[in-house]
């Protein structure tokens, strides 16, 4: 049996839930039908005589002048159809969602009349929960988004909440229409690390999580971003997840992994860092050549200055010797102290005698120093220091470490105040 075009669509209006609604716009006549005032629980008839005005009646005021300009867009070209949502009061009291829909058939050379016809649906469960998701979304500490990866490595974000424009300055419409206006904002350091861990989750469905910065009003903070993906059929992937500021926790991670690595005194790195920084350098001579040096310095007499001048007095010294290297070597040169007056300097791809010449101004300069004790009584300290370098010869960090120390002891042997070069 063929069905005739009205009960098709008659079927098609049944199975969807819409009203539909017709009306002449030179006349202001107008036509609903039964579901559409059922919608508001009303049947025709209540609602009779049902005019134009009728619609206005039930509309909530403040939506009516948004429908009115969505209105006037439609009619002025500016859009393929008539859509707007409004508020329209149901005969309960309370206020229904209704999106509508329409578009014009307009009379062949003003021979015929125009008539905007269109349909209505109910869509207040989609906007309580909307509504429910925004302001679940302002109540956590983050952004919630829905981002999209196409099997052809196109990316974009389908929702984001309001909170996108706190953390990166952009609004949430923003971000949607354009994904790289976003990742602009990520810390170029960190930009690369970001990509690929999303490609990593989008080839292994697994978690994506990533701890990232940004840069914002020329701030830079710590964002950490959490989100489980979903492969549909079509290969595309979605990740439904939140970001949020870990700021205050990557201070404390910062000071802490400082704090493990650093001599509380003096600011230096401690024993424990300086070895690793040594067997890494060892490791990479080892493989590529080259050849970097090691000075083993230890000051004179150091338990004769606590003896006289006090603890305190002596912490000065060290703090103010840690202080005199600091400003006689390089950024790439690594500096700790590894006991009490004890200090060690790594000189990455730097010759014996470079490293003794830097020895000798440091013995220089702390002997022209003058240190004054509590009761003003001045001193002055000198210092002892082997040097040793490693080019060709195997050594293991633990070997060098050994000649380094000997030639040290050479030195205070031999009077102190002294560099002794191992050669």
């Amino acid at each position: 049996m063929q069905l005739s075009p009205e009960t098709r669509l008659k079927a098609i209006l049944d199975g969807t839930g819409a009203g539909t609604w017709e009306w002449n716009l030179d006349t202001n006549h107008v036509i609903f039908n039964e579901r559409w005032a059922g919608m508001l629980g009303y049947t025709l008839d209540e609602l009779a005589p049902v005019t134009f005005a009728t619609w206005e009646r039930l509309c909530h005021p403040a939506d009516l002048a948004l429908a009115w300009k969505a209105l006037r867009k439609y009619l002025d070209g500016k859009g393929p159809q008539f859509e707007c949502v409004v508020r329209m009061q149901h005969k309960d009291g309370h206020w229904r969602y209704i999106h509508t829909r329409g578009m014009l058939l307009d009379g062949q050379g003003g021979a015929h009349p125009r008539w905007l016809m269109g349909t209505h649906l109910d869509v207040t469960e989609e906007k309580v929960t909307e509504h429910r998701l925004s302001q679940l979304a302002e109540s956590i500490p983050g952004i919630i988004y829905t981002f999209v990866m196409e099997p052809d490595g196109r990316y974009y974000f389908t929702y984001m909440s309001r909170k996108v424009e706190d953390f990166f300055g952009l609004t949430a419409e923003e971000a949607c229409a354009n994904a790289e206006l976003l990742f602009m904002h990520i810390h170029p350091d960190d930009l690369q690390t970001v990509h690929d861990s999303i490609a990593e989750s989008f080839n292994s469905l697994d978690q994506w999580a990533c701890d990232y910065r940004v840069i914002n009003s020329g701030m830079t903070g710590w964002l950490r971003g959490v989100a489980t993906p979903e492969r549909d059929p079509d290969g595309k992937v979605t990740w439904q997840g939140m970001v949020i500021n870990v700021d205050d926790e990557k201070r404390l991670e910062l000071e802490l992994e400082r704090q493990s690595v650093t001599d509380e005194l003096t600011g230096l790195f401690n024993r424990r860092y300086f070895i690793r920084k040594l067997e890494e350098t060892a490791a990479q001579q080892d493989r590529y050549g080259g050849e970097f040096s090691l000075i083993a310095v230890d000051l004179d007499h150091f338990k004769e200055i606590n003896d006289a001048y006090g603890h305190p007095v002596g912490d000065a010294v060290l703090k103010r010797f840690g202080d005199l290297i600091q400003r006689r070597v390089r950024k790439s040169d690594v500096v700790a102290r590894t006991g009490g007056e004890e200090f060690l300097i790594l000189m990455p791809q730097t010759p014996l005698e470079s490293a003794a010449q830097v020895a000798e101004d440091l013995r220089c300069a702390i002997e022209s120093e003058r240190f004054v004790g509590d009761e003003k009584q001045g001193f002055r300290v000198t210092l002892s220091a082997g040097v040793v370098s490693c080019r060709e010869e195997v050594f293991t960090v633990r070997e060098l470490l050994s000649v380094c120390d000997r030639s040290l002891y050479m030195a205070k042997r031999q009077g102190r105040n002294r560099i002794m070069v191992h050669r």
